[in-house]
């Protein structure tokens, strides 16, 4: 059985071609998966902000209504 270049090399495409399909699949998987990790980190961080914000304005609240509560003790 005699097989020329012509035909192994059209049997040998698609596996190759499969293979290279294949490897950048997973490459970018693996940056999909890093931009993911890098976006849950950056909600992390803007959560911890909001937290502390509603914090400070919580406290500001509670300050502003002790403030009023004493002017309108003063003024009675």
């Amino acid at each position: 059985m005699e097989v020329d270049i012509t035909t192994l090399i059209s049997l040998l495409a698609a596996p190759l071609a499969a293979g290279a399909a294949y490897g950048g699949v997973k490459v970018g998987l693996n940056g999909m998966k890093q931009s993911i990790a890098n976006i849950e980190k950056l909600c992390s961080r803007l959560d911890d902000k909001v937290d502390k914000h509603g914090e400070r304005l919580a406290s500001v609240e509670t300050e502003t209504e002790n403030l009023k509560e004493r002017v309108t003790d003063v003024r009675k």
